[in-house]
């Protein structure tokens, strides 16, 4: 219970910071394309996570299972968190 009540507190971090950079790149232009380029940096730190799984998984001591979990976590709280940048109309 201990474990799903911490991930789901990172989770929820996740979609806080998402959401942060989403605001902040609908309040200034010049912020808007900052915000696309911190996105697009998760998308390939996401990305080489998937190819990287066989070395990556035993350095931070999770199963398989776990581990995708996680990557699907943050794929979620991303995408999630960007949604109100579309919903404030940026």
């Amino acid at each position: 219970m201990a474990k799903a009540v911490h991930l789901g507190a990172w989770f929820l971090l996740g979609c806080i910071a998402s959401s942060s950079v989403a605001w902040l790149g609908a309040l200034h232009p010049a912020l808007f394309r900052v915000m696309w380029v911190i996105y697009i940096v998760c998308c390939a730190a996401l990305c080489l996570a998937l190819l990287t799984d066989d070395a990556v998984r035993p350095f931070l001591k999770l199963s398989q299972h776990d581990y995708y979990a996680l990557l699907i976590a943050i794929a979620v709280s991303i995408v999630l968190g960007g949604m109100l940048s579309w919903l404030i109309g940026g």
